[in-house]
């Protein structure tokens, strides 16, 4: 298995610089390879982030599955080729819609299942999870969208946010634990699922909501996080 990288909120140069060098140590390779996926961002690659990642010594590519000259090949030799995944912060429905029709879903699945680091900010830190609490419904209201379900929980990013904090309520209808990440946050699932959180400054937050305790939030420090017994999400 994998890792994953959830991430809220870096904007900070520092912060994104401690963060990026953080990823790579993870595939204990000193020159991985970086695969941007924006479909997030309707497939609008940010060329910052590539930068990011080339500077720190890796190898860098992007998939746009939503261009017409993708096939399925392109998609299977980009993703099999990929040591970090990134798939930055946007719209969560419209990315899981796109990469279930394109197979790219499937594609980065099998990429995790095999070790690859699989990360990204706000929606792209929902999509490994089994739902994702986005603002990506009508006139930017907030619902919970499908992800890829690699561990079964449900997650919120922006929580110190005053809009974000309707989770609290919300999350109580759900059949799952949640997980709440301030910005500057980072909850890190390595393949034991023994989670922890990277910080930007030292103080940021991850809270958990367990419906064993009536979804009572507690400040989540680390510990183990349980895989689905199938993939299905």
């Amino acid at each position: 298995m994998g890792t994953i990288v959830a991430v809220c909120g870096f904007d900070e140069f520092e912060h994104i610089w401690a963060l990026a060098i953080h990823i790579r140590s993870l595939t204990g390779k000193e020159h991985p390879n970086f695969l941007l996926i924006p479909t997030t961002q309707f497939d609008v690659p940010n060329p910052g982030t590539l930068n990011c990642y080339y500077k720190l010594g890796c190898e860098v590519d992007t998939l746009k599955p939503s261009e017409w000259w993708v096939t399925p090949e392109i998609i299977r030799q980009k993703t099999e080729w990929a040591d970090i995944i990134w798939v930055p912060g946007g719209n969560l429905k419209y990315c899981r819609n796109t990469w279930e029709k394109t197979g790219v879903a499937e594609a980065v699945k099998q990429a995790y299942d095999r070790g690859a680091v699989v990360c990204g900010g706000s929606a792209g830190a929902m999509i490994w999870f089994r739902s994702g609490f986005d603002n990506c419904a009508v006139y930017d209201e907030k619902e919970f969208t499908p992800g890829l379900g690699f561990y079964p929980y449900v997650i919120c990013p922006h929580y110190e946010c005053e809009g974000w904090q309707c989770f609290n309520e919300e999350v109580k209808n759900q059949p799952l634990p949640g997980f709440a990440i301030e910005d500057g946050a980072a909850l890190c699932v390595p393949p034991n699922g023994d989670a922890y959180v990277f910080r930007a400054e030292g103080t940021e937050k991850v809270w958990f909501f367990d419906p064993a305790a009536g979804f009572e939030k507690t400040e989540f420090t680390g510990g183990k996080l349980i895989r689905p017994r199938t993939s299905e999400t």
